[in-house]
């Protein structure tokens, strides 16, 4: 049996992935209603305010969470990533919200949003799951502890409800609503927003409705269209040259974890190709498909054990483990210690 390298023990550090601004642009006029010198703020952060001039353009995930973070200081919000994306659609998301919205059924549209969201937000992984008859579409932070995490997730779950709604059509509703971070002080708007019970300090982020939705139809879908927005996504997959980048597989497998949907089949369709293709060009790379899964699930459970307070069972299940001894058994190679102890030693302050 081929050896699995054991990821490097400790904490995975704060990485400079990047996300698309698409729905963040409305930060920028929010900031300035309330008076705020937005060049001033958006500098401290090293960032050039020509940043949110289009939505195509790319920033570091960190650094939008110090933004939204030092937004909600300023501005006395603890809301402010909600409040920017209130209004915020499905075209924000650019081709791939194109793609969504022209799938054959909103279930199908969201496999989409699944597979192919890491092209343009590198920071976290949405997951689709299904349990007795209630759906669950969610958002995973990969840093949970990364500076307005909380405030990214608050203004990615507003997209999303309204996404459904425009997907869903009449009669769509939300059973209910979690977030996997601390409440802020007024949850009014939450409320008023998702027009559904709130929860926080939950095991994750999403938004719960009728799994019966996932069956509807999407109004308007161009079957053309969609094959069309489908080649140009899997391009972009791909890159230029063809090759598939060891940690935006990495980024694919801890998506499809957290939606239990995972197989190495789905991981190779997220990147255009069968099984066998993306194997050959592992190994070109010097990578194996097991050595990767390995430090996936090793990040994933240093996410999940320091930004949130879910139990080592639901930890385990979540990362395809059969139980929390097989898990502290991995985890124990990984790290030289054991979930508990670990979670214990790197506890935020």
């Amino acid at each position: 049996m081929e050896p699995v390298t054991a990821p490097k023990p400790g904490r995975p550090p704060i990485s400079e992935r990047v996300i698309r601004v698409g729905g963040a642009i409305a930060l920028i006029p929010l900031l300035r209603e309330r008076g705020v010198d937005v060049e001033a703020l958006v500098s401290k952060v090293g960032l050039p305010l020509a940043a949110f001039d289009h939505p195509d353009h790319v920033i570091p995930f960190a650094k939008l969470g110090q933004l939204a973070r030092l937004a909600a200081d300023r501005t006395g919000l603890a809301d402010v990533g909600l409040r920017a994306c209130l209004r915020t659609r499905i075209g924000s998301l650019g081709p791939l919200g194109y793609l969504v919205a022209n799938s054959d059924s909103v279930g199908a549209g969201l496999m989409c949003l699944q597979t192919y969201l890491h092209l343009h937000d590198e920071g976290a992984a949405p997951f689709v799951l299904v349990e007795d008859g209630i759906a669950f579409l969610g958002y995973e932070v990969l840093e949970p502890g990364l500076a307005g995490a909380d405030q990214i997730a608050f203004g990615a779950m507003a997209i999303a409800v309204n996404m459904l709604r425009d997907l869903c059509g009449e009669g769509f509703a939300l059973r209910e609503v979690t977030f996997a971070f601390r409440a802020p002080s007024d949850t009014s708007l939450f409320r008023a927003h998702f027009a559904a019970p709130v929860g926080f300090n939950a095991v994750r982020t999403a938004l719960a409705f009728d799994a019966a939705f996932l069956e509807r139809p999407i109004v308007g879908a161009d079957a053309i269209l969609r094959e069309v927005l489908m080649s140009q996504v899997w391009k972009i997959a791909r890159g230029e040259s063809g090759e598939v980048a060891k940690d935006r597989i990495k980024r694919v497998m801890r998506t499809l974890l957290a939606s239990g949907r995972f197989s190495q089949p789905e991981v190779a369709k997220a990147f255009g190709m069968n099984r066998r293709t993306l194997a050959r060009r592992l190994q070109i790379s010097g990578a194996t498909f097991r050595d990767l899964l390995a430090e996936a699930r090793f990040e994933a459970a240093c996410g999940l054990l320091q930004g949130t307070a879910a139990p080592l069972e639901d930890i385990a299940l979540r990362l395809g483990y059969s139980d929390v001894t097989a898990f502290t058994r991995a985890f124990r190679r990984w790290a030289g210690t054991s979930p508990a102890a670990w979670r214990s030693d790197h506890a935020e302050l």
